[in-house]
């Protein structure tokens, strides 16, 4: 937890900046196994559709802490975004989309990722508690280069 932090509130300046996005944040009590949910959107990109999967899950996790790692509470989440739970299930169960998440991992951990938040601007890895008005001074800063 970050100074400011209870084991479940988050601290002040993020829910400051909560608050100003109009979303909802609250610390979930554990860190669930994000693997099945990063697998299913490696089946949501296929079809388009990985940008509100993520939405979604994002909200059902910091709003209600529900478990990424559940299937039943994936299932729900692919079918609200319109996803074959049938076709995803199964190649959930295959594996299929595992090589690859655990490929895109390694490949954020060699850039130097290590945890959450982290962005990348102007190419240079940027992790932490920032702020937006922080953020937009850094996307200036990399776009005047």
């Amino acid at each position: 937890m970050r100074e400011g932090e209870t084991e479940t509130d988050m601290s002040p300046a993020w829910q400051g900046r909560a608050r100003e996005a109009g979303v909802v944040m609250h610390r979930p009590r554990w860190s669930p196994n994000t693997v099945p949910a990063h697998e299913v959107t490696a089946y949501a990109k296929e079809f388009g559709r990985d940008d509100e999967f993520h939405h979604v899950a994002a909200r059902a996790y910091w709003e209600t802490g529900a478990n990424l790692g559940d299937r039943e509470v994936l299932k729900g989440i692919a079918e609200a975004c319109g996803l074959d739970w049938a076709a995803l299930s199964s190649r959930l169960e295959s594996g299929q989309y595992r090589q690859q998440v655990y490929q895109e991992y390694q490949a954020a951990r060699d850039k130097g990722v290590r945890g959450t938040p982290t962005y990348m601007i102007g190419g240079e890895i940027k992790f932490g508690d920032l702020g937006v008005d922080e953020l937009r001074e850094m996307v200036q800063q990399a776009r005047a280069r």
